[in-house]
Parts: C-alpha cells; structure tokens; sequence
C-alpha cells in the first residue's frame, strides 16, 4: 500500500488541482514514491483533505506529464520508464537545453541573478542528498532555459527533466552530486562569458554524463536481478521490475 505520509501537505498557493499535482509530482521526482506504485482518489482526497474532484484532475495532468499512468479498473500509477525510453528522454534534453543556451546567449540582455542565486543554494545541498538536490537542480534549469525567451522550449525540457528526475535520484553513486554541481558552473561561466559553443557543449557534457550515470545503474541493477536465482527470496520482486528493463 502506498505510504501517503511522503506526500507534502497542501500549500494554500495557487488551485487546488495545481498544489495537488506538485505535492504528487514531487514525491515522484525526489524518489519517495517508487514507480509502479498505486495512486488511489479516494485515499489522496482524504490525505489532502479535498474532494475526488481535484485529485482526479490532478492526476490526469501527471498523466500528460508523463510521470503516471491511468489504467482501466486499476487506476493511476507511477510511471515506470524502461531503458530505452530513458535514453530517448535524455537526448531529446539535450537538443532542447543546448538549443536554449545557444539562443540565451544571442539575447541583448541576459539576467543571470536568479541563476546564480539557485546555483549557491545546490552548492549548499551538495552533501545533503539526491532528494533535496533533485528539485531544486530542475528550478536550475528552468532557470537557464528561461533565459532563452522560448517559454515552449523552457516548458518542455523542464516537463522531460522531471520525467528521468525519478530515475536519476535513484541512480546516483559517490561524488555524482559534486561533479554535476561542477558542471552546473562550467554552463554558467560561459553564459557568463557569451561564450555559445563552449556553453552548448558543457550543457552536452552535463547531460551525457548524467545519461550514462543512469543508464549504467539501470544495466547494473538488470544483471543483479538476473543473478537472483528464482528461490530466493527478492528474486520475485527484482524480477518483475529491473530484469525487464523498467524502472
């Protein structure tokens, strides 16, 4: 059953669709609901206090987000991104966010104020955790994109990052945090600088290297399931998830 407790209480900003959909979104993004996982309406509107009406609204735009899926008589669960589409997600951000600092850099003016005020803060968060790093890191980037002036380009890369956030959280080994953190401030300095081609290829080399962090944990974790022989006794769990490719 699905421990309700990881979900944020409401935060009385905004509708009660919107707070709904970030209290969900971000248990999912931050790895405190694990993929596969059930959402029940009736269970999530008396968690929050609200009627059936905004959670189910709620969970439909999760849906078109792509971080829950809506079956016939089972309802919402979490979404459960195979390998592949993994890959497929990262690539695409990286044609989007090499994209945005190409064209942030072109623009006559470029505020990068609140860039480096959410750089400090997951400087801070560093040795804190993927947890409290993973949020704040998708604010970083929305951040750079926004520079673009593209608010569909923004918009978009921000919804694919929260997609793989969930699985990046988890995949993370020592020291991942720092490396990203440095990167993060590669892509700044050449912003800085106006620097187009060295800005695209740091946002390159931050997101390759993120992709093959992950993917190489999703091939780790597969095998590991593999090695389970079938009378032990995680081997039934591993192998409906990890030994697919899902996760």
């Amino acid at each position: 059953m699905t421990d309700l407790g990881v979900l944020q209480g409401l935060s009385d900003r905004g509708s009660l669709v919107d707070q709904v959909r970030e209290s969900i979104q971000a248990a999912i993004t931050s790895g405190r609901l694990d993929p596969g996982e059930r959402l029940r309406e009736i269970p999530l509107s008396k968690h929050f206090g609200v009627s059936t009406t905004p959670v189910r609204e709620a969970l439909r735009r999760l849906e078109s987000d792509g971080l829950v899926q809506v079956h016939p008589r089972r309802g919402a669960v979490v979404t459960a991104l195979q390998d592949g589409v993994v890959a497929d997600l990262y690539d695409l951000r990286l044609v989007l966010e090499a994209e945005a600092v190409r064209l942030a850099v072109a623009r006559t003016e470029l505020e990068l104020g609140p860039v480096y005020s959410l750089l400090g803060e997951l400087e801070r968060l560093v040795d804190v955790g993927d947890a409290a790093f993973a949020e704040v890191d998708v604010q970083f980037h929305r951040a750079i994109d926004d520079l673009c002036g593209n608010r569909e380009l923004a918009a978009e890369a921000e919804r694919i990052h929260r997609r793989i956030q969930a699985a990046r959280v988890r995949a993370s080994v020592p020291g991942r945090l720092r490396v990203a953190q440095d990167q993060h401030a590669e892509i700044v300095e050449a912003l800085r600088k106006r620097e187009p081609e060295q800005a695209q290829e740091a946002v390159r080399r931050h997101i390759t290297s993120a992709k093959d962090n992950v993917l190489g944990f999703l091939k780790a974790r597969a095998a590991a399931a593999d090695d389970v022989a079938p009378g032990d006794g995680e081997g039934p769990a591993l192998a409906g998830t990890a030994a697919a490719g899902g996760w």
